[in-house]
């Protein structure tokens, strides 16, 4: 193939990429004043839109939308998902509806409403294994490995008295010899399904409750579900 060719095609190829943002640029400009921004802001997503529309669809739209378009938003997203509720979640285990199970911190992080349980076979969402705290007791294997072991492990952040015997067998009796038969270690997860009674330091990893089979955990679900807890608190205000 000749250069010319060759430059030609990339040429083409230039030209068919920056004419699809164009129109995505357009799109995002005449919904932008579809919903009352000014020309100078509407062309100013536009522009935006030309390198990331995301910013716009799932940030500043949802701010623009009606109490009624973002009721048909949030239904018809939680529908397309097989829920009732953005805030619901599918039980990995049975595949049952777990009810308000997510929720968004002020700061915009995603994190489960403690003790959310699948009122079918009683499973925690907010078990170890969803957390970030949470120790596989294959350590150096991924969490999506089927050959790790990930039904038990230890906890990160709390921590028990334990035998230096059990704890550290390689240095036991030098250990021994300076007087110590206990220390504190990470406390012992016996199985990674059921939290630690004492625990209120559950942290999600979202990566791992995706990897367990709970679908639909993005930057997306984040924007509904704060679009969805200010509509709850509007519509409490004008109760």
């Amino acid at each position: 193939m000749s250069a010319s060719v060759f430059d030609l095609i990339l040429i083409s190829i230039g030209l068919g990429a920056l004419a699809w943002r164009s129109i995505v640029a357009i799109r995002v400009g005449c919904d932008a004043r579809r919903h009352g921004l000014s020309i100078s802001k509407s062309m100013g997503w536009a522009f935006v839109a030309v390198v990331n529309d995301q910013l716009y669809w799932w940030g500043t739209r949802l701010n623009l939308l009606s109490a009624e378009e973002a009721q048909d938003l949030l239904r018809a997203t939680a529908q397309a998902h097989r829920l009732k509720s953005v805030v619901n979640i599918r039980c990995p285990l049975c595949d049952a509806e777990i009810e308000n199970a997510l929720a968004v911190s002020t700061d915009g992080l995603l994190f489960i409403r403690r003790q959310a349980t699948c009122p079918q076979c009683d499973f925690r969402v907010d078990a170890c294994r969803h957390c970030l705290h949470f120790r596989p007791a294959a350590e150096g294997a991924a969490w999506f490995d089927r050959h790790g072991d990930f039904g038990h492990g230890r906890c990160g952040y709390y921590r028990a008295a334990e035998s230096v015997r059990t704890a550290y067998p390689q240095h036991a009796r030098r250990m021994e010899a300076l007087g110590y038969d206990m220390l504190p270690t990470p406390k012992p997860i016996v199985d990674s399904y059921i939290p630690l009674e004492e625990c209120t330091a559950f942290t999600l990893a979202q990566e791992r409750l995706r990897a367990n089979g709970v679908p639909w955990i993005n930057h997306q679900r984040v924007a509904l579900i704060r679009l969805h807890q200010r509509s709850v608190r509007t519509f409490t205000h004008f109760a």
